[in-house]
């Protein structure tokens, strides 16, 4: 009986081995497969990143684009605006240099018309002292 105890013990040893053999390899290939899906995820999250980086500067070129745009357009609208003034001054002293001059005639042609006048005035004087 001892014999027949020890080669079912020796079979069932064996069983044993195969089983944890077996369990063994299922677990290393377990571990291969998740192994093998977190670097296939790593490099999907990688190259989405990558994708996210790449739209993210090109974005921010064609922000930085629209802001050298803006920039310009500020720039030349203030220019225009500061020609604008500039016009709208020189149209205003050119205005004030016409009345200058006109008022200069005015004062002249007065005082010419202020001469006649006294000289009316002592024609006027000497004839009625003539004929009175």
């Amino acid at each position: 009986m001892e014999r027949r105890e020890r080669g079912l013990m020796k079979r069932l040893n064996t069983t044993i081995k195969s089983f944890k053999d077996e369990q063994l390899k299922r677990d290393e290939e377990v571990l291969s497969f998740l192994e093998k899906r977190e670097e296939r995820m790593e490099a999907n999250m990688l190259k989405k990143a990558e994708g996210f980086e790449y739209i993210y500067k090109e974005q921010f070129k064609e922000f930085g684009k629209i802001m050298v745009k803006r920039d310009k357009e500020i720039e030349r609208d203030n220019n225009y605006r500061q020609k604008l003034w500039i016009d709208s001054l020189d149209h205003v002293n050119s205005n004030v240099v016409n009345m200058h001059s006109m008022l200069t005639e005015i004062e002249s042609s007065l005082n010419t018309l202020g001469a006649r006048q006294d000289q009316l005035i002592t024609l006027a004087n000497d004839y009625c002292l003539r004929n009175s």
